[in-house]
């Protein structure tokens, strides 16, 4: 494994509410790249009705941020995509080029209020995926349906949903509903991409390494590079896992 690939993060300066100036990006970054993340998926928030970047933006910074002027030598490459809460209209957008799937590929970052019902849910995901698009459950932790069954995940990815956690969901003890949600679906295999979800340089930091080594112990290390390499890798090439 090359280092790691973060699927979820908001390191973009001043577009949503994650990293509010360059120096805080610049500190994410140095953050990620000594915790090992090689690859980070800038995932700005996007949401109809709300005053969202525009691509045009969001692509000048992330080339400017990947230019080899940029203040840090050692940083991780970051690739562009959008954090989507869906609606019926944010296909509209995707069409459009309005919003962003991830690298340009089919893959698209779909989030759901935490509270959603699962019909609704389901009937979401199943609009994206008839629409032509590959979608990935953000932070699939968070939802309270799926913590109350988990069995429900199964059913989502057989229907062809992709899963991601974030690194927060593992930190804390196994008794914790959100800790034993993430291991249950762990040793299910039901788990497709982690993410930091990071927000900032303090609060929400791009932390891997300790949860990254505990994984290695519980899991093994084909389960965690599947999970931050070879998977993303496969998703970059448009290639369903």
């Amino acid at each position: 494994m090359k280092g790691y690939f973060d699927l979820h993060s908001h390191i973009l300066p001043g577009v949503d509410d994650g990293a509010a100036s360059l120096e805080e990006t610049r500190s994410m970054l140095q953050t990620a790249y000594e915790e090992g993340i090689r690859i980070m998926t800038a995932t700005p928030h996007y949401a109809i009705g709300r005053k969202n970047a525009s691509v045009k933006q969001l692509q000048e910074l992330v080339e400017e941020l990947n230019e080899p002027p940029f203040d840090l030598c050692n940083k991780p490459h970051i690739i562009l995509g959008n954090e989507l809460l869906f609606s019926k209209e944010i296909i509209d957008a995707l069409n459009r080029g309005d919003a962003l799937t991830i690298d340009g590929t089919r893959y698209i970052l779909v989030e759901f209020f935490p509270e959603e019902e699962f019909g609704m849910m389901r009937e979401g995901l199943h609009h994206c995926l008839l629409s032509g698009y590959i979608p990935i459950l953000a932070h699939t932790e968070r939802y309270h349906c799926l913590i109350r069954h988990p069995w429900l995940v199964g059913e989502l990815i057989q229907m062809g949903v992709y899963v991601q956690i974030n690194f927060s969901g593992l930190v804390g003890h196994i008794l914790s509903p959100k800790v034993n949600f993430c291991h249950k679906l762990l040793k299910k295999d039901w788990v497709h991409f982690l993410g930091t979800d990071a927000h900032g340089a303090h609060n929400r930091a791009p932390r891997v390494r300790k949860e990254v080594t505990r994984l290695m112990k519980k899991y093994g290390e084909e389960t965690v590079t599947r999970l931050l390499w070879s998977n993303p890798m496969k998703m970059l090439e448009d290639r369903h896992l």
